[in-house]
């Protein structure tokens, strides 16, 4: 049983202070009453101010790839801040940092030739935006339900229109009907993009089609990392990379959560599809904020004909040295060390399903390296699923994820909401063996759960 009596304290300031907390969506991301404040971190453990002691796989939804205090990324930090500055001025002063990151993102990315550097995931994206418009001239980004690519007001949120004869444009939930609905948002900004259902062959063909001459580019997850993990069917990126090509469309993928956490090639490597650009944030910093826009050199060219990305911390030197840093160690020995985690993912995949047959649990696990979903009332083990729908079908129940992450964590194991996990490089067979024990408690008390009734079948439970 974890002490709390701290962390309920500060809890209940933190509210006061904090309306909304740091990262607001409809649904909380606390997994109890409280907050876990943290005291310290190491590799993959984090210790709170109540002296319990977790193993986390939440990775800070993503930078953390190299596990917390990683020493050699500690050394050139504290070297950088002790003897240098911080930041020294956007595109006035440089350093040589920004050089060896570039030129291993260029080493690493399949679609990499040239680099605008922002600071955060939603950043990127605008720019990427504005870079597809400046090259094409049009205006319309594609966009697919179920994925996220930022805050800002022209990505975020928007369901599909049920209306087959009206413009793809995104249709206006609510707070009940779409996790990313916000009040507060320009309406004129639903006209920017077209929402189109994922792993749909025809309505994609459909829409450039009849509206390729509108359409300046399409940003997507590869990997659905923001729901479920859905994958791509076989040969829908390729029909997107064959339409784009047809019809002088930018093909861009979201690589802020796939970049350097799937291997050093991301999710191109991964699916063997190669963009025309690409955004990248969160691991490639190693937890300090960077991200930026990767890709052909021609679709940088508009920054000789009045394109413009200021930006007063754009290329900040703190963030340079960072990802420069955290890009060399994962490059080590031709990325070793992904190897050496994708052993670590392979036995606490594998022990959670046997645990799960062990309480007669139905349990899939769709995962790519570095990332899994464990989504309980499917059947099939290690299996893509490429549509939330399929997933329902199914008998996908999130009450059953949401109960398991509360036994979890009261076991010392820190996860996602989401029924995501991430796992960094400091991730060990010792940390695989905790969650182990943790689950044959967790499981046996969710059986439990399921024998007593309390749970109904399906998603709206």
């Amino acid at each position: 049983m974890v002490r709390k009596e701290k962390s309920k304290v500060l809890s209940e300031r933190f509210d006061e202070l904090y309306p909304g907390g740091h990262s607001k969506f409809r649904e909380p991301f606390d997994v109890t009453p409280h907050k876990v404040f943290i005291k310290r971190a190491s590799g993959s453990r984090i210790w709170d101010i109540d002296d319990n002691e977790y193993v986390q796989f939440n990775d800070a939804f993503g930078p953390s790839i190299l596990g917390h205090a990683h020493p050699v990324l500690a050394k050139g930090l504290v070297d950088l801040i002790e003897n240098s500055a911080t930041i020294v001025g956007s595109n006035c002063l440089f350093g040589e940092d920004d050089i060896l990151f570039a030129e291993a993102i260029i080493r690493d990315v399949p679609c990499a030739e040239a680099v605008k550097v922002q600071v955060t995931g939603s950043e990127a994206v605008q720019m990427a935006i504005r870079m597809a418009r400046a090259y094409t001239g049009k205006s319309v980004v594609v966009r697919f339900s179920d994925h996220y690519h930022g805050w800002f007001d022209n990505v975020f949120g928007g369901l599909l229109n049920d209306d087959s004869e009206a413009l793809p444009y995104q249709k206006e939930g609510d707070n009940l009907t779409d996790d990313h609905w916000t009040s507060g948002r320009f309406p004129g900004c639903i006209e920017e993009s077209y929402v189109l259902p994922w792993n749909d062959f025809e309505k994609l063909e459909e829409t450039f089609d009849k509206h390729h001459d509108q359409i300046a580019m399409i940003h997507f997850e590869a990997m659905v990392c923001n729901t479920l993990g859905l994958y791509p069917k076989p040969g829908f990126l390729e029909k997107i990379r064959a339409l784009c090509d047809q019809y002088n469309v930018v093909m861009s993928i979201d690589e802020v959560i796939t970049g350097y956490r799937l291997g050093l090639s991301g999710a191109q490597g991964f699916f063997g599809i190669t963009p025309d650009i690409a955004t990248f944030a969160k691991a490639i910093g190693g937890g300090i904020p960077v991200s930026c826009v990767v890709g052909k050199k021609k679709f940088f060219e508009p920054f000789d004909n009045g394109l413009k990305g200021p930006g007063t911390f754009n290329g900040f030197a703190l963030g340079m040295r960072a990802a420069a840093v955290t890009l060399s160690i994962l490059g080590q020995e031709n990325g070793k060390c992904y190897e050496e985690r994708q052993t670590v993912q392979d036995h606490i995949t594998g022990g959670l399903l046997t645990i799960a047959e062990k309480y007669e649990i139905p349990l899939r696990i769709t995962e790519a390296p570095g990332v899994f979903f464990t989504l309980f009332g499917i059947a099939g083990g290690k299996k893509p699923v490429y549509t939330v729908q399929e997933a329902i079908d199914g008998g996908w129940n999130p009450k059953l994820f949401i109960a398991f992450r509360k036994y979890m964590q009261n076991e010392g194991i820190i996860m996602l909401p989401g029924e995501r996990w991430y796992l960094d490089i400091a991730h060990t067979m010792d940390d695989a063996e905790w969650v182990l024990e943790a689950a044959e408690i967790s499981m046996k008390q969710l059986a439990d759960d399921i024998r007593s009734g309390i749970f109904e079948p399906g998603i709206d439970s």
